[in-house]
């Protein structure tokens, strides 16, 4: 059939018609509205595209093998049709290092709508060759994992710090790595909620309904944090390369390339007396039932028994009310002759505060006259009372300069006038934060609370303080402790969930480690039996601090003898270690960290070192495979083969005398272990000759 002149115009035009409409859409998902042409990323080891689905796809331009998948949408009652989107994908030249490669992706929508939501999912799929893909990072949770794929949190909640099961933990941070070299870092200033299905995706979705959240003005020219509710918008960096121990590195700060990375490095060590030997505290042993002659016996029984100290931390139960930060003169009728006694014998002393006063403390009436809480109301001082684990009381607010530092008042009065050397920390997450309540400086992302209250702290607890609590802190040089450990053997706030933890902390920037109590809190009257007990002290020898409550003493003389050898195995040998590696980690001279995963010397093809969760590395030097399993007495250890063409030799450690040493990149199978034994490997380049 023969088309007339007319119909091939037209024809002709359609087809234009629909090449420009098409180009205008990628141009829209692919360039921010800001620039007028897409950047140059000829000779990048990694290219992207955006399918017809929205799915942006990066791949590695000289194999053609997919690296990362994220799917990409906006949504809300409304379409684009009814407001302005902007979608946008940026190569961030000034960090990308060497072999990395980092992007910023965007996605925003202005709207006076409340229910909008930016949402975008990345997948855990596997890799070209059907070697699964692992993922690390995130938050501290009840129910640890390492790696986390297995992870499943289906309804998407608040990013924010809780102390609540099933929500999102104590410490947090917006940073997920992948085995495969793959990173994901998610903006501050995102209002930022998650979920995740196991083994499937992670989601990240930007909402302010429904939220802590208050709205911000995020463009990219602004300075300053200016209140708006007209944007909403998901922005976040992408980090690419075929090594995720490079990936990791390019996303730390540099300390010898002026090159800012995404994640602070420590501003300095934190108290190493604390790194050499254990603290011992009150709190599991004794819970709040304390008194002055509690302490002195406890203090008289460490000596006694012949153990060293870094401190004798006086937990909860010395005030009168909550809040006070003062001793009970009932309890202790003369507190500063206690401590005088209790720094003669070798001890320094620390005490447990909150940020909480109760309304009975003799500090309540003061600070509320002064208008230092977080108040209920913007015209009066009235405080927004909050319910914790200790009653009812008000919060500091720290964002009011006057209030930080009348609280770090009340602390340095307690130094001078007691003797006290530092302090323990607690609470800080933002479910203690009023979500109604008005603090002097607007904050935004209640997280900012957890900073201002961590900077207060620092400020009088200094190095040789601990926190429970992190958002943003990790340039402080101070220890992060774990959340209360269950003293059980499972998953739930277990012994196996030490390791993931303690690894969970280190690759989202908090390498000083302080693992909970030795065999846990004893809730509940339930005290550890002797074997967990037993396992639980093997491990946490090899871990950056050692921390008694309950005694070895109170089990009996075999067990008192075992865990004097490795508090000196630990100040002896492992502390060297430890010291070493983090002043390296400091200097931004290197990436090992007192706990570090076992990738870290393993090839990019070792799926079993990536896939292990209860095995770790004492900086570089030592490989360590404790029992975590309730009566095991054998147990498979892999020992990593290293990243050059010469694999590593891994000594036995168990059976020095023997002079074993193996080949890495292979499983040692059924290796014996008893009851009081652990399984350590040294790298053959550090061992004696």
């Amino acid at each position: 059939m023969k088309l007339s002149k007319r119909t091939i115009s037209f024809l002709v035009a359609v087809v234009s018609l629909v090449i420009v409409c098409s180009v205008a859409v990628l141009c829209v998902i692919l360039l921010p509205v800001e620039e007028e042409h897409s950047p140059d990323l000829s000779g990048r080891d990694f290219s992207f595209r955006v399918t017809t689905s929205g799915e942006i796809i990066w791949t590695d331009t000289k194999t053609g093998s997919k690296k990362l998948g994220i799917q990409s949408n906006i949504r809300g009652q409304s379409d684009c049709k009814d407001s302005v989107c902007h979608h946008g994908i940026h190569y961030l030249e000034d960090k990308s290092p060497g072999e990395v490669e980092c992007y910023e992706v965007f996605s925003s929508k202005d709207t006076t709508e409340e229910n909008l939501e930016v949402q975008d999912c990345v997948f855990f799929e596997e890799a070209e060759d059907n070697e699964k893909v692992y993922w690390y990072g995130g938050s501290e949770l009840y129910l640890q994992r390492w790696p986390i794929n297995e992870v499943n949190k289906r309804a998407f909640e608040v990013y924010l710090s809780t102390d609540l099961p099933w929500r999102h933990g104590n410490v947090l941070e917006r940073y997920w790595l992948s085995s495969n070299g793959a990173a994901i870092f998610v903006y501050s200033n995102v209002p930022l909620s998650v979920s995740q299905t196991a083994n499937e995706t992670i989601c990240f979705r930007a909402a302010y309904n429904n939220t802590y959240y208050f709205g911000l003005d995020y463009s990219p020219s602004s300075t300053n944090d200016t209140f708006s509710n007209t944007k909403t918008e998901l922005r976040y960096a992408v980090c690419l390369s075929n090594d995720a121990t490079a990936t990791h590195e390019a996303m730390l700060e540099s300390r010898t390339n002026n090159s800012s990375g995404f994640i602070d490095r420590p501003t300095g060590l934190p108290d190493t007396r604390m790194f050499q030997d254990p603290i011992w505290s009150t709190w599991a042993r004794y819970k709040e039932d304390i008194n002055q002659s509690i302490v002195e016996n406890f203090a008289e029984e460490i000596i006694g028994y012949n153990f060293t100290n870094a401190q004798l931390e006086i937990d909860d139960g010395y005030e009168t009310y909550y809040g006070d930060f003062t001793f009970d003169e009932t309890k202790f009728p003369d507190a500063v002759k206690m401590i005088k006694y209790l720094h003669d014998k070798g001890f320094r002393v620390t005490t447990w505060v909150t940020p909480f006063i109760n309304q009975r403390s003799k500090n309540f009436i003061p600070g509320r006259t002064r208008g230092y809480f977080i108040k209920s109301s913007e015209t009066d001082n009235s405080p927004d009372l909050v319910v914790w684990w200790n009653g009812i009381g008000a919060v500091n607010d720290f964002s009011n300069e006057d209030a930080s530092t009348w609280y770090e008042k009340l602390l340095q009065d307690v130094k001078k006038d007691y003797g006290i050397d530092s302090f323990k920390f607690d609470a800080g997450e933002t479910n203690y934060v009023p979500r109604k309540g008005h603090t002097k400086k607007k904050i935004y992302n209640p997280g900012d609370y957890t900073t201002y209250y961590s900077m207060s702290a620092f400020n009088q607890g200094g190095n040789m303080m601990e926190m429970r609590s992190a958002w943003k802190t990790q340039s402080f040089p101070f220890y992060m402790r774990m959340m209360d450990k269950g003293s059980r053997w499972g998953g739930f706030k277990g012994i196996r969930t030490v390791i993931p933890t303690a690894l969970t902390f280190g690759i989202i920037g908090y390498p000083y480690v302080l693992p909970d109590m030795i065999g846990g809190n004893a809730y509940g009257n339930l005290k550890p039996d002797k074997e967990l007990f037993i396992r639980w002290l093997e491990l946490t020898a090899f871990l950056p601090v050692m921390q008694f409550s309950i005694t070895p003493w109170d089990y009996d003389l075999e067990v008192t003898a075992l865990a004097k050898f490795y508090v000196d195995l630990h100040r002896t040998v492992i502390y060297d270690e430890i010291m070493r590696v983090s002043q390296k980690y400091v200097d931004g001279t290197g990436n090992f960290m007192p706990v570090s995963p076992i990738w870290y010397c393993a090839a990019l093809d070792e799926t079993e070192a990536f896939a292990s969760s209860d095995q770790f590395l004492v900086g570089e030097r030592y490989l360590v495979a404790p029992i975590v399993n309730e009566g095991a007495i054998k147990r498979d250890v892999y020992l990593p083969r290293g990243k050059n063409k010469e694999p590593i030799l891994w000594r036995d450690m168990l059976h020095p005398e023997e002079d074993i040493f193996r080949e890495g990149g292979q499983w040692v199978k059924d290796y014996p272990v008893e009851l009081h034994e652990i399984s350590w490997w040294e790298n053959s380049k550090f061992a004696e000759k």
